[in-house]
């Protein structure tokens, strides 16, 4: 007999949302660069997302000697405290300025230790010979910062991002397993080093002596966020972060160039569960598995990371507004999503699965945000903007949502997917046919109706075993 696996009669309800006991660990390397200064001031307005666990300035083929003797980073923190208060007014989870100012630290900045020039890093692939070794190097204060963090008592991974060289962390590495043996298996497998091309010799050194640290190495953000991409983007800036915003003054270039920002974005907690494994995909790229390796990834191109761009701008916008905006309800927010019985789930060849989510959205009906969007076809049929705010419900739907296979799954076919009503967020399919276990992934994404459109995600990973 079939039977159906319904997932909304059970009370425990998972909540796809940010608190602080499953914000992903990141450590960022940077070389202050103008794209990385820019995606510095993104990063810190995702802060409330990730668990910073330090912001190491490093060097890199590009900025051999590094930026340590000036006092960007402190100047960015000053204006993070600044906007802070209204932050906190959004979310809770931001972390207070002097948190991060404890977690700044310098790494590995001497220029002898890069072995890559500028167009090499472009051809330094993965499985290229190691040209560093890092024994005799001296410890810095961030390579010690990574061993501390990755020798803690919490089984979480680490996503060691690589915003400009990784030689920090490749020396963090070596004194793991020199200095640490014990611990050396236990720590390593927890780091998840992410970097935007290889800008010294650390990639090929990693991948070869410490092969059960996770690798992902990004070539293709040079399409997407890099340089000159989005030059059409100017009047964002200017509109934006030309505003008042002592952090959005900072933004260093006129239009948005922020070529390391996949490497947070990978990491944010958004529902997409991309940081889970690097083949799901999501804001910060999607990877495959490179052949000879068990634990190196390689992105699948520009055009996946520009999938998402959209969505990610619009979030970057309201939090921009947050900035400068201390009453929660004259800003935008993103709906919430619940989940009865949570994300994963088993189920048998032949059976109906049905899907449901609670979706709400935490803002007050905004006259203004709706009329900006919907108005000009509103006034063609003769309807005003005081009729929509006299009569909301019967002109505004505060949030909408679509369901989606997304083809990162095992399973090498698509399900038909059949919708429910829009407004209780609900679908159903047939589990289709297998020999062998496979995987579906199934996203949810709820957006509001407002303005920025800010989008929320679920999404399902259902494992199809045969029929038993």
């Amino acid at each position: 007999m079939r039977y159906i696996i319904s997932f909304i009669l059970i009370t425990v309800i998972h909540i796809v949302n940010i608190n602080a006991n499953n914000r992903p660990r990141v450590i960022v390397l940077t070389d202050a660069e103008t794209d990385d200064r820019c995606s510095m001031v993104h990063f810190l307005l995702h802060s409330n997302d990730m668990q910073i666990d330090g912001i190491i300035q490093t060097n890199s083929c590009f900025q051999r000697k590094g930026w340590s003797n000036e006092p960007w980073l402190a100047e960015m923190l000053d204006a993070y405290a600044k906007v802070y208060p209204n932050l906190k007014v959004h979310d809770a989870g931001y972390p207070s300025p002097e948190y991060l100012k404890e977690r700044i630290y310098v790494g590995d900045e001497d220029p002898e230790h890069i072995r890559l020039s500028g167009g090499q890093c472009k051809e330094t692939l993965p499985g290229s010979k190691p040209i560093i070794d890092p024994t005799d190097w001296p410890d810095t204060p961030g390579s010690d910062r990574i061993v501390e963090v990755l020798l803690e008592d919490d089984d979480r991974q680490v996503f060691i991002q690589c915003w400009g060289g990784g030689n920090t962390a490749a020396k963090a590495f070596q004194k793991l397993k020199d200095k640490y043996p014990e611990d050396y298996d236990r720590a390593i497998r927890k780091a998840v080093l992410y970097c935007i091309w290889y800008q010294d010799g650390a990639g090929p050194y990693i991948e070869c002596y410490h092969p059960k640290a996770t690798v992902l190495l990004n070539h293709h953000f040079s399409g997407s966020w890099d340089y000159g991409t989005m030059t059409n983007t100017r009047d964002f800036v200017t509109q934006y972060m030309r505003n008042g915003n002592p952090l959005g003054t900072l933004y260093s270039q006129p239009y948005i160039s922020e070529g390391d920002t996949p490497a947070f974005l990978y990491s944010l907690n958004n529902g997409l569960r991309s940081y889970e494994n690097p083949t799901f995909g999501g804001w910060g790229g999607c990877f495959y598995k490179v052949d000879g390796f068990e634990n190196v990834y390689r992105d699948t191109g520009f055009g996946q990371l520009r999938e998402w761009i959209e969505p990610a701008m619009h979030d970057f916008q309201a939090r921009l507004q947050w900035c400068v905006t201390p009453e929660y309800n004259k800003a935008n927010h993103k709906p919430i999503i619940e989940v009865p019985m949570g994300l994963d789930h088993t189920v048998c060849s032949g059976d109906t699965v049905r899907l449901r989510a609670n979706i709400t959205d935490p803002d007050p009906f905004d006259v203004d945000a709706v009329w900006l969007a919907r108005g000009d076809m509103w006034a063609q049929k003769g309807i005003t903007k005081e009729q929509v705010a006299s009569n909301p419900k019967k002109f505004h739907t505060p949030w909408r949502c679509g369901w989606y296979q997304y083809p990162t799954g095992t399973y090498n076919g698509y399900v038909d997917l059949h919708l429910g009503s829009e407004r209780k967020a609900d679908m159903w399919f047939i589990a289709p046919k297998v020999d062998s276990p496979q995987t579906i992934h199934i996203i949810l994404e709820a957006y509001d109706m407002s303005v920025p459109r800010l989008t929320s995600y679920a999404r399902y990973i259902i494992t199809i075993i045969p029929e038993k």
